[in-house]
């Protein structure tokens, strides 16, 4: 690989104004599959964006083409798998092997693969970074091995639960951030080895990689908070795309707010939350020396709440108003639109929203929007036909089909069928509840309903969700169904206008 750095050289700088790439995937295990590209839209949510469809053909070969800006990490995902890769401007040739025949496969395609690239060229950004984690993690296994302290206290912590956990925003670094206790000089010597065998990569962007990469491998109870802040952040660009730099900033900051501003001055931190004041809560902030920058403060702030949304200290519905106020306010493009990726991991598909838009097929194969279903109360299905396990859930839902047909629609998707294939189960099977329907395309509407697995139940008043996702039919769901029988008895016993008598004078 050193051979390879050494003797082939970037003419200049990589590209980073928005142009094509074209990506040739040869999957031959995948004949006749959907496929999706997907940008992550940043490094901290990422949220997935879908940039190019494609379908293979009966050699398992599509070309995808998409526009990218800059350096764009990316998924790559066929059928029930997905693989990550780094995309520029240019055209790449990649081959998708098959899942191990042990390894998890779930209806989202979350099982990981590693894609094999052809005629790769060494100093493409998917070759350097990939060295990188590799010597990264090398470092990370030697001096854990070798250093028996550090080794039993990392061990604990992951034992314990107590070590904090940071994404991992390269996709091919293990998900523990540790924090050793070797020493520095270690780090120095590793440092100097890294640099000097990377220097002849002319690429910024991965040379930023590099030292963020090393400053990760600083981070530790020996070392002092105060230089590692002078040395890599202080008066320093913020790197959103970098990945290192998030890994690092993530790390430095983690639990931030409830180390500091929570400690120092609750009452104020909680009331300013109450109230989404940011101006007050960015003052809050300031009170730390590390954050008298207005752009590292309000990257502190969204990343810290969105972090505690779910912890019960906080007010998790005022949060969203903090985030949406920066969303709409903030002086900085990259957390308007970090703070909107935010809102939607954090409402999309939740109790109170509305279904996305939604296409589906009949049993004929004719296209129609799903909102023309939805009237009223409605129970939505989203099953696998065949799986033993949403077929047990399917007759419990049958029965329940039974007992409040007349008060709650029944719809229900079914995933990996033709319209032929549907309705010749539904003539062999004609006792199954409701409406069926197949979406019009699997893909995207696992990823609109961000759907993980399934069977999915959805409880619905027209398109608004009610329930997000609802009970199971084995698990309560009958419940709920009574409840909204009960709400649709007592609303028609106070309008004359649906069949009830008037009350006698």
């Amino acid at each position: 690989m050193k051979g390879l750095l050494l003797g082939l050289l970037l003419s200049g700088n990589l590209a980073l104004s928005a142009a094509p790439v074209h990506v040739q995937v040869d999957a031959a295990t995948y004949p006749d599959q959907r496929v999706t590209l997907y940008r992550y839209m940043d490094l901290f949510t990422r949220r997935l964006e879908p940039i190019a469809y494609g379908r293979t053909d009966e050699q398992g070969k599509v070309l995808l083409s998409a526009d990218v800006e800059g350096t764009q990490k990316a998924l790559l995902r066929i059928g029930t798998v997905g693989a990550d890769l780094w995309l520029r401007t240019g055209e790449y040739h990649v081959e998708m092997p098959p899942p191990e025949p042990d390894q998890v496969r779930s209806i989202s395609g979350t099982a990981r693969v590693n894609l094999t690239f052809v005629d790769l060229d060494p100093l493409d950004v998917n070759a350097v970074v990939s060295d990188l984690n590799g010597r990264l993690d090398a470092f990370l296994a030697e001096n854990l091995a070798t250093d028996q302290d550090a080794g039993m206290e990392a061990v604990a912590k992951a034992r314990s639960g107590t070590e904090t956990m940071v994404p991992d925003t390269t996709g091919d670094r293990p998900v523990i951030f540790l924090s050793p206790n070797w020493s520095e000089s270690r780090v120095d010597t590793f440092a100097q080895k890294l640099q000097k065998f990377y220097a002849a990569v002319d690429d910024p962007w991965f040379q930023q990689d590099v030292e963020y990469g090393i400053a990760g491998l600083r981070l530790g109870p020996r070392t002092k908070d105060r230089d590692l802040f002078d040395r890599y952040l202080s008066k320093r660009p913020v790197l959103y795309d970098v990945p290192e730099y998030v890994r690092f900033f993530t790390a430095f900051f983690t639990d931030h707010i409830l180390r500091f501003p929570f400690r120092s001055d609750t009452d104020a931190l909680l009331r300013n939350i109450r109230t989404a004041q940011t101006d007050s809560l960015k003052t809050l902030l300031a009170k730390n020396d590390f954050l008298k920058d207005d752009r590292l403060n309000e990257l502190v702030l969204i990343t810290g709440l969105y972090a505690q949304h779910s912890n019960t200290l906080f007010d998790g519905a005022r949060i969203l108003n903090v985030l949406r106020d920066v969303e709409q306010r903030s002086q900085f493009p990259e957390h308007r639109a970090l703070a909107a990726n935010m809102l939607w991991d954090l409402t999309a598909m939740s109790t109170g929203t509305f279904l996305p838009p939604v296409t589906v097929m009949d049993t004929a194969g004719h296209q129609l929007a799903l909102d023309s279903l939805l009237h009223g109360p409605v129970c939505l299905t989203v099953t696998l036909i065949g799986n033993p396990y949403s077929e047990q859930e399917m007759v419990a839902l049958r029965k329940l089909d039974e007992e409040y047909r007349g008060y709650i629609s029944f719809v229900n998707i079914a995933l990996d069928r033709s319209p032929s294939e549907l309705t010749q189960w539904l003539q062999t099977n004609p006792r199954h509840a409701g409406t069926w329907v197949l979406p019009a395309d699997q893909q995207r509407l696992l990823d609109q309903l961000r759907i993980r697995s399934v069977p999915v139940f959805y409880l619905l008043d027209g398109r608004l969700l009610t329930a997000s996702p609802g009970p199971r039919p084995s698990q309560g769901l009958g419940a709920e169904l009574h409840r909204m029988k009960v709400k649709r008895d007592q609303e028609d016993r106070i309008k004359p206008d649906r069949g009830v008598p008037p009350p006698k004078r």
